[in-house]
């Protein structure tokens, strides 16, 4: 079975294929032919759920607070975990003694 060697034409010609099938074309279609959103700007179902009391996950920034960042990997250290269970447990010391306070 013999090889093709395919000319530096056809290399460009596919090189050019490939790269209109993956990007759209960057001709406005006409306003009768362009497509309704796939989602809508709201999704009532998962704005209902993030009002919810309880949640399982939450994502925590330090920001510009890095000396708190240091001090969880450092506590956790100390007391041989990971520092995802050390800062939940610090989380709910903190929050307790919060909630002692308005008691």
């Amino acid at each position: 079975m013999a090889l093709k060697k395919r000319t530096a034409k056809d290399r460009e010609e596919a090189i050019e294929a490939f790269g209109n099938g993956a990007e759209p074309l960057l001709v406005a279609q006409p306003a009768a032919e362009q497509k309704t959103r796939a989602r809508p700007s709201v999704t009532p179902h998962m704005t209902d759920a993030r009002d919810k009391a309880t949640f399982r996950t939450m994502l925590l920034r330090f920001d510009d607070d890095m000396e708190l960042a240091e001090l969880l990997t450092e506590v956790a250290q100390l007391e041989g975990r990971k520092k995802h269970p050390m800062a939940l447990r610090a989380l709910r010391i903190g929050l307790e003694q919060v909630k002692d306070d308005y008691e």
